[in-house]
C-alpha cells in the first residue's frame, strides 16, 4: 500500500528536530491531499496504514506510535514508548507518556496518562473511558469510567467497569451515572436490546 503522508520540511518552532506531516491522498474524511498535520520525529511515530492521523499542532515523538484509527489533535504530546491506537481520540493539552497504552475512549483537557497505564474498552459492555480535566492515570481503566478534575489512578490500580452505568471518579469520591431506563428499572423493548447473554448455570452445563 502506498504511503499516506510524508514528512515535510516545516520544522517545529521550538523543537526543530520535529517536522510537520503532509497528507498525500484522502485516506480519511477531513484530510485531503496536501493538508498539513501535526509534528513527528520520524515515520516510526505515525503508521502509514489505516486512518490514524495527527491534527493541528499535536506532537508524536521519541519512541511512541500512533496507529489504527487513533487521532491526536490540538496541542497534545505523545512521547516515550506510548502506544496510541484503536479508536481513541486525544485532544486539547493532554500528555501521553512512558509506556502507556490507549486503545479506546477519549483523553482531553490537561489530562496526563503515563507509566504503564492502559485505557481500553470493556469487552462486556463495549463502553470506553473518558479521562479529562487535570486527571492523571498511571493504572488501568476499562469500560464506562470518567476520570476527571484532579483525580489520580495510581500505578497498580485497576478500574474495570463491565456495566453500562458510568463510574465517575473525582478527587476523593466515586459516583455513578445511570441513564433514565437503568435508573428507574424500566424494561426496554426486546427488539432494541442487545443479544441475551447466557446465564451462568447454562454455561456450566
Amino acid at each position: 500500500m502506498s504511503q499516506k503522508y510524508e514528512i515535510s520540511e516545516i520544522a517545529h518552532p521550538r523543537y526543530p528536530w520535529l517536522h510537520r506531516i503532509r497528507a498525500l491522498w484522502e485516506f480519511r474524511p477531513g484530510v485531503r491531499p496536501g493538508d498539513l498535520g501535526g509534528y513527528v520525529q520520524s515515520e516510526e511515530n505515525l503508521s502509514q496504514e489505516d486512518v490514524c492521523w495527527i491534527f493541528d499542532d499535536a506532537i508524536a515523538c521519541e519512541g511512541c506510535l500512533v496507529d489504527q484509527q487513533a487521532i491526536i489533535a490540538d496541542s497534545v504530546v505523545v512521547r516515550g514508548s506510548a502506544f496510541v491506537a484503536g479508536t481513541v481520540t486525544v485532544r486539547d493539552n493532554a500528555v501521553i507518556d512512558d509506556h502507556a497504552i490507549l486503545m479506546a475512549g477519549m483523553v482531553r483537557g490537561n489530562a496526563h496518562v503515563a507509566g504503564t497505564a492502559e485505557i481500553v474498552a470493556s469487552m462486556d459492555s463495549g463502553e470506553a473511558p473518558l479521562v479529562e480535566g487535570h486527571a492523571s492515570v498511571y493504572g488501568d481503566v476499562t469500560g464506562a469510567v470518567k476520570v476527571k478534575d484532579t483525580a489520580v489512578i495510581l500505578p497498580g490500580v485497576t478500574i474495570d467497569n463491565p456495566t453500562k452505568d458510568v463510574f465517575v471518579i473525582q478527587q476523593d469520591k466515586v459516583t455513578v451515572e445511570r441513564n433514565y431506563y437503568r435508573l428507574n428499572g424500566i424494561p426496554q423493548n426486546p427488539k432494541k436490546q442487545e443479544p441475551k447473554r447466557k446465564r451462568r448455570s447454562e454455561v456450566e452445563r
